[in-house]
């Protein structure tokens, strides 16, 4: 079942275009990545898609209603939960303090406490910094502490923009495997990340973007094994 859509949708900055004509789709259940280089439009389609910027036409249609003037909040409330590029945690709060504002709005008790649990099941160090304050943390602290907070709104669909960014090795390895946990447990996942080999190899469906629009799509495996898509981002010349 289609879970998202977004039908020629175009957005600008001003008088610059910054995604052109797009149309793709997330199945329910999928992991979906979008790749493609620096300022090719990925950030601004989920910033698009979670509301913080106003498509220029085009309509996005969530779960059968169209959300394309809807609020960000309430695109929230409706199960669209985003964790931004560059964590944007709040670092003067600590992890349980953080982790509370994701769960903002929710009114369900027992389900925040389950939340909760979930988010500690996956990310047993954060539960090790319960108290600590978010802005003392390490990069990839704060990275999973951006989406423990995220999925405290329970959503049904996680944007993930760049969620390997400035990571050690490590944490990369980490983040990925979490991603792919949380996946499992029933989340559909939207994945825009530069780390096309790690994106691709977890993905049902990929899209390329490059200047605002969709030059290629296909399967994870497609397009990991497409010519041109392992020389311009994977690089296999």
């Amino acid at each position: 079942m289609t879970l998202l859509e977004l039908k020629n949708v175009s957005v600008a900055y001003g008088r610059i275009e910054a995604i052109h004509d797009m149309s793709f789709s997330v199945d329910e259940g999928e992991i979906v990545s979008l790749i493609g280089a620096n300022g090719a439009g990925k950030s601004t389609t989920m910033k698009t898609i979670s509301g913080l910027l106003n498509p220029s036409k085009g309509t996005i249609t969530f779960d059968g209603t169209d959300i394309t003037k809807m609020k960000a909040h309430i695109r929230v409330v409706q199960g669209i939960s985003q964790a931004p590029e560059g964590r944007g945690i709040f670092p003067g709060m600590t992890v349980l303090e953080n982790l509370d504002m994701g769960a903002f709005g929710r009114k369900d008790r027992s389900g925040m406490s389950a939340d909760f649990d979930r988010v500690f099941s996956l990310f047993p160090r954060l539960a090790e910094r319960k108290t600590q304050v978010g802005g003392t943390m390490s990069g990839g602290e704060q990275q999973m502490l951006a989406i423990g907070r995220a999925l405290m709104s329970a959503p049904r669909l996680l944007l993930l923009d760049e969620p390997s960014m400035g990571l050690a090795p490590q944490f990369i390895k980490q983040i990925f495997s979490i991603i792919s946990e949380i996946n499992a447990q029933g989340t559909t996942i939207l994945l825009v990340e530069q780390n096309a080999n790690q994106a691709l190899a977890r993905a049902n469906r990929g899209f390329v973007l490059e200047t605002g629009s969709i030059t290629h799509s296909g399967t994870g495996r497609e397009l990991l094994a497409n010519p041109a898509i392992k020389e311009a981002y994977l690089g296999v010349g």
